[in-house]
């Protein structure tokens, strides 16, 4: 297992040059430099799933300032690679991608088709490449997830910090130096100042990418996340999403109507505007006004009974309740209700950045939004952030302590949350963000992304990018949410959203056209397919297999296979999309027992057919859709007998 490792400058001298001592510790071992300065690494080995995850905590127990910190990487480490053959064009057919050294980076969360799309960076002896996300937002632009590989042989690695990151590879003759830490980080550290940075996941592999990601998968669902632990949901939400300027009157009957026609939504998703002091009553004007947020006090024009007869409904129902915050914005114009942060330009905007870096504002907010959350006994607590929060940071920082507001800023903010799950031992957090705009391994060891892409936002979001962006997903999350909708009936389009979470936006505004008896639902379709997924949903926190490369092309398929290892059953998704000219595709399904037999059945004709592990395993399954935009659902299990 990779041993934890980081660097960094001190006053101009190299962290291998300099005086230190190295003190073993429990849980890994601490810096301590000639004046004092101390960092710790404390680790955490889980060999089960061949994880290494560490985290470094800075102290100045000093009379003194520190010396200057820069280039601060929170993981240095060296993996060793064998080399690849020389470039030349005698032996270019030894030098096609899957024999070669690369470094798979994952596109971040862009409102784009291609959001989470992944890209191979092939990396030659002396050459380097890097990456970082923009505006201090950890999943926007890229991801904080990374695959170096070559062959069946690889490293997979995830930068700890919601914050502005950057990272960089550097391949030699026979390894890959991996760096990463706070982009801007160069300061010195007061007298008894102590902070931590960023923390580093990393796994080593040997047996290839599918056994390497599904091990990454099982360590966040069963370690880490806070989704199936005890007291808390087992899945994400399969919601009905409403607007919070509709009427608490009338969610109840649009609820009533719901439960009536028993379609198994099993949660209220109340979004943006449910607060003070919005006044609008049409679609248009609501989805105008609600950026006016900072009171986080229930509008009673709205809601007179503060949402009361809902909570009651739904809890007589046992329906979970979701509501929508921002608490990190405040609007001046709607009143300052804590400290805020100033950026330069700062009196061209409404908008400011409370100073969540003051431990203050962070009792201040942790009390405030919890007492929301106790008065509407939520399950799921939404948190949305739509401000460029890297411009305030670093206008905030001290002459030569560049960083430092943004490092305080980011552990009060994991604070803020840890503050939350502590006291409502049953509470889930989404992790909004903008849309996946804060999708890191921090994050997803206290919330789940629900809404990972704003691209569903877009009136004409395409079915085929939901079938790419859950492909994609899949590959470093066992559990992530998509909004879908409006329109129910298409069910080539309602598959393509097929993930572990999912926001259905039919009965969403407050406009009449919106009400429940006027939506236009076949309503025996949608109960048969709300019933399917919930049926399935579980198994999208199981073992994922891409059964064929994941093209946006329309020419293209896409299928996907999601298998419980414990019981052996699971799920095959296939999509035939709307131009391909191909009705079949032999698919390799991965992850069965050569001596087991496995009855599949077919959830649209209801067929069912049985194959041995051995031949799904060596001929593999070959997939049958006789009409363009069309998909197939097959489930399976493992049976102990079978009679021909």
């Amino acid at each position: 297992m990779i041993r934890p490792s980081f660097s960094f400058t001190y006053n101009g001298v190299p962290f291998d040059a300099l005086e230190k001592r190295i003190l073993p510790t429990e849980t890994g071992y601490k810096v301590v430099l000639a004046d004092g300065l101390c960092v710790e690494c404390k680790a955490d080995f889980h060999e089960k799933y061949g994880v290494t995850h560490w985290v470094n905590y800075w102290s100045n127990p000093t009379d003194h300032p520190s010396g200057q910190i820069s280039d601060l990487y929170d993981c240095d480490i060296t993996v060793p690679f064998e080399p690849d053959p020389p470039v030349t064009r005698k032996n270019r057919q030894a030098t096609w991608e899957p024999e070669t050294f690369r470094v798979i980076k994952t596109v971040g969360a862009n409102v784009k088709e291609d959001d989470l799309s992944t890209t191979a960076v092939r990396l030659w002896e002396g050459q380097e490449t890097e990456s970082h996300c923009a505006c201090g937002r950890s999943g926007f632009e890229n991801f904080p997830f990374f695959d170096l590989v070559r062959k069946d042989k690889g490293v997979l690695v995830a930068v700890g910090w919601t914050g502005q990151w950057k990272a960089r590879f550097f391949r030699s003759h026979d390894a890959c130096r991996v760096v990463f830490g706070i982009e801007h980080a160069n300061f010195y550290m007061k007298p008894g100042e102590s902070f931590r940075t960023a923390s580093a996941t990393v796994l080593e592999y040997e047996n290839g990418q599918d056994n390497a990601h599904n091990a990454w998968r099982r360590y966040i669902k069963d370690v880490i996340s806070p989704v199936g632990k005890p007291g808390r949901a087992a899945t994400p939400p399969f919601s009905g999403l409403f607007w919070g300027g509709v009427p608490s009157a009338e969610m109840v009957k649009r609820w009533e109507g719901i439960v009536q026609e028993e379609l198994p939504l099993d949660t209220c998703w109340i979004d943006a505007g449910w607060y003070e002091p919005l006044r609008s009553m049409t679609t248009a004007t609501q989805s105008a006004d609600w950026p006016q947020v900072g009171t986080w006090q229930i509008n009673e024009f709205y809601h007179p009974d503060r949402y009361r007869n809902l909570i009651r409904f739904l809890k007589e129902h046992s329906k979970k309740f979701l509501v929508w915050f921002e608490p990190e914005r405040m609007r001046k114009s709607v009143g300052l209700w804590t400290g805020y942060l100033k950026r330069t330009d700062e009196d061209k905007d409404d908008n400011v950045l409370i100073a969540l870096n003051d431990d203050q504002v962070l009792a201040e907010v942790t009390q405030k939004i919890g007492d929301v959350i106790e008065e509407l006994e939520l399950d799921w607590y939404r948190q949305d952030s739509n401000i460029m929060l890297l411009e305030y940071w670093l206008h905030e920082d001290e002459e030569n302590r560049s960083g430092i507001t943004e490092i305080k800023y980011v552990t009060n903010l994991y604070k803020f949350w840890d503050n939350l799950l502590a006291r409502f031992p049953h509470l889930l957090i989404d992790d909004c963000a903008g849309g996946g705009h804060r999708i890191d391994i921090e994050m997803l060891s206290r919330s789940v992304p629900l809404w990972r892409s704003d691209y569903q936002c877009m009136w004409d979001c395409l079915p085929e990018a939901n079938q790419m962006q859950n492909t994609c997903a899949a590959w470093w999350m066992p559990w992530s949410g998509i909004g879908y909708g409006p329109k129910l009936g298409d069910t080539y389009s309602f598959r393509s959203a097929y993930t572990g979470g999912i926001a259905v936006r039919t009965w969403e505004h407050v406009d009449p056209e919106w009400n429940f008896e006027n939506a236009e639902v076949d309503y025996d379709w949608a109960r048969n397919y709300f019933s399917e997924y919930q049926e399935i949903r579980r198994y999208f926190g199981e073992d994922f297999y891409a059964l064929i490369p994941n093209s946006k092309e329309n020419t293209s398929w896409n299928a996907q296979q999601y298998h419980d290892p414990a019981d052996q059953s699971g799920i095959i998704l296939a999509f035939r999309r709307a131009r391909s000219p191909f009705a079949v595709l032999s698919a390799r399904p991965k992850g069965f027992l050569p001596e087991a037999m496995y009855e599949f059945t077919d959830r649209d004709t209801g067929e069912t057919f049985v194959r041995s592990g051995r031949e799904l395993l060596e001929q593999g399954l070959e997939l049958r859709i006789d009409e363009q935009r069309k998909s197939k659902l097959l489930q399976y299990k493992k049976v102990i007998s079978y009679k021909l």
